[in-house]
Formats: C-alpha cells, structure tokens, sequence
C-alpha cells in the first residue's frame, strides 16, 4: 500500500487483490495520484483516514474478505463524494448492471483492462469527482442560504397560521349554537330575505375542518423545511429505541395526502421492528418518501404505494415503494445530492435530509427503480442493543 500526498484532482484508489495487477496498475498509470489496497478492509480503513483525498474508488469484484460491491457501498453510505466504479468480468456483468441500477456506483469496467480505454475512463472519473468538489464548495453557501431563508419563513408564517387555527376553532366550537338559532329564528319566521341553502351551510361547516387541514399542512412543510436545511445538527442525545410501525401509523395518519391518493396506501400491520433513533426523525423521512412517492403517482397516472416493515436477525428493515413513474437511469446515482432535483419547483433537499438521518441514526437508506414502473427505498438500521441481549 503506498502513501503519497493527494494531488489537486483527488487519489485514485485501485482495491485489488493480486499483486501483479497492482503493479501493472501503479506503473500504467503512475501519471495520476495512485492508492492500492489489497482487500475490503484495507480499503475501508483508507477511505476512513481524515481528508483521504480519494478521488475515485475503483474495486475488484471479488476480494478476500468479501466483495468489491461492499467497498463501494460502504463509501457511498461514508464517502458519498467519491467517484465508485467495479471492475468486473463478462461473467458477473449482470450483477455490476444490478449495482449501477441500484444507484450504488457509478459504472463498471470489465476485464481484461483494454489499458488507453481504462485511463480515459478514469481520467472522466477524476474530472467528474473535481466538478463536484466545486459543486460542494457551492452548495455550502446555499445551504447556509436556506437554513437563513427557513428561519425566516417559519418566524413569519408560524404567528398568521396559529391565528388563523384558532380563529377556525373558536367558529367551529360556537357553529352548533349559531346553526340553533338560527333555525329558531327560520322556524318562527324572524328571517326575510334570500336564506342561504342547506347544502351551501353545510359547505361552510366543512370549510372550517378543510382550513385546520390546511393549516396543520402548512406547519408540516415549515417542519420539513426547518428539519431539511437543518441536516447536519441532529442531537442524537435525545436517541431511543422506538416502534418502526407506530412512526409509519403516525405519517400516515397525518400526511396531507392529495385527493383520493391515501386510499391507494397499503400498510402491511403483522409485523414491526426496532430501531435506535429518533422516531420524530423517522417520521419526517416517511414525510418526504410518502410526499415523493405520491407526485410519482401523479405524474403517472396509474400506481399504488406499499409500506413493509421487517425485523431480522441483522436489524430493522422499512420499505416503501410505488408503482408509479419511476426514476430515470441517468437520474438514479444523483437523487441524494445537495439540491439536484427534476422538478421544476423542487428544492432538492428532501432526500438528502433522509440519507443524514438515516446515518446520524447509525443506518442507511437505498433506492431502486426503474422507470415508468417502480420505485422503492429501503431503510435499515442495525441490530438495536436491546434486541442483542
């Protein structure tokens, strides 16, 4: 394993257990800022040195102690930053095509190395690492942007809101006794004049509960913001073991779900799990899937969501998929980035928040799709202390 110092463009990390493809590495390459280890936990304890410098991570499928697919997802859950690639054999291809589909690298290389198409490729690798080196130095100032515009909007909207709640409640408390007199008033013929219909006094009545609906939405999405541009300050002090279920019964039983979409809700109750962590945490990640999950049916047409919960003997495992309009293949490896978004008034930071949560909570969140047909992201969180005893 040998140790320089990184260049302007991030090292290359070659994970790769024979040594004589090392060494063809090192000396075909040597223009670039080379790494190589030689097995999953070599690699690991790398990418774990403050400011590694690894640019991009390129790992052999098959290792001594275990796979060149849990290099990468280890770096995707802890260095998301760097550029992961397999290489592979023909043999395997249909495996490394399961791991790109599922967002988990970048692409692969098969082998035997053809070596010129191998350096542009990670010649790409290096570049695109350094493109979103200078994304980040952006996004840090947008965020710092957003957690002032969040604050801003929550100090401003929360006092109209909790008086417009208010006011709603003080009508619908005294509407039974306003609807009393005035049918009093009807039946002894004290009113004169166009008298508005039942139907339309009834409309009136349900305004009230659709306006406390609104409301509460509201407040939801001013939570979501303020807990979105609020990623990185988790106080994971206030942490506990908590129900997975009783987090998915509280979503749904408050999300503003649109019209006619929390009918196409299935939630499978036999079973439920435990997870260290924070449950009002969890129920703002549902939030956000359930929310994305929704707009997907929509903007398809046609869908139904399904809600899993599974207890194994490794941990807590949620899923939640829709059968809506799916995720496109170029668009699946950038869905937990800072800001990227498809939708013309998204803000990109729904599913970012998710991926702090789930790791602030000591699991990880994947997505798989395909599009026009599916989407679906599994939460899992390791073994609970208490579950182990």
């Amino acid at each position: 394993m040998n140790h320089v110092t990184p260049g302007p463009r991030g090292r290359i990390l070659l994970v790769e257990d024979e040594p004589a493809i090392r060494r063809l590495f090192r000396h075909t390459y040597d223009e670039f800022d080379l790494m190589t280890a030689s097995s999953v936990e070599e690699a690991i304890a790398l990418l774990q040195e403050p400011e590694h410098g690894i640019g991009v991570l390129l790992a052999d499928h098959y290792l001594p102690d275990g796979t060149g697919v849990d290099v990468l997802a280890w770096a995707r859950q802890k260095a998301p930053q760097t550029v992961r690639l397999l290489t592979t054999s023909h043999a395997h291809l249909s495996q490394a095509m399961a791991a790109v589909n599922d967002g988990g690298i970048a692409g692969y290389i098969l082998k035997p190395w053809q070596l010129e198409d191998l350096r542009q490729r990670l010649d790409e690798a290096l570049r695109a690492f350094v493109s979103r080196q200078q994304e980040l130095t952006l996004l840090e100032g947008k965020r710092s942007t957003l957690m002032t515009l969040a604050s801003s909007i929550a100090h401003e909207m929360r006092t109209p809101l909790a008086s417009i709640r208010m006011r709603a409640e003080a009508i619908a408390e005294h509407w039974p006794t306003l609807m009393g007199l005035y049918q009093d008033a009807l039946r002894s013929g004290h009113l004169s004049g166009p008298l508005p219909r039942a139907r339309r006094l009834d409309a009136l009545r349900s305004s009230l509960d659709v306006i406390q609906q609104e409301v509460d939405h509201s407040n939801l999405v001013i939570d979501m913001l303020l807990a979105s541009a609020n990623a990185e300050k988790f106080d994971t002090a206030t942490f506990a073991i908590h129900s997975a279920r009783e987090c998915v019964d509280e979503a749904l039983a408050h999300f503003p779900f649109p019209l006619g979409l929390a009918e196409r809700v299935t939630f499978c109750r036999h079973g439920d799990a435990r997870f260290y962590g924070s449950d009002v945490l969890l129920t703002f990640v549902l939030y956000n899937l359930i929310k994305n999950a929704c707009q997907a049916i929509q903007a398809a047409g046609k869908g139904r969501i399904h809600i899993h919960i599974l207890q194994t003997r490794t941990g807590a495992a949620l899923t939640i998929s829709d059968s809506g309009s799916g995720i496109a293949l170029e668009t699946l490896p950038r869905i937990f980035d800072d800001f990227f978004t498809t939708r013309a008034v998204g803000t990109g930071v729904g599913l970012v928040f998710c991926r702090r949560a789930m790791l602030a909570m000591g699991g990880e969140i994947r997505c798989r799709s395909r599009h026009g047909h599916y989407t679906a992201f599994r939460l899992r969180w390791p073994v609970c202390q208490a579950d182990d005893q």
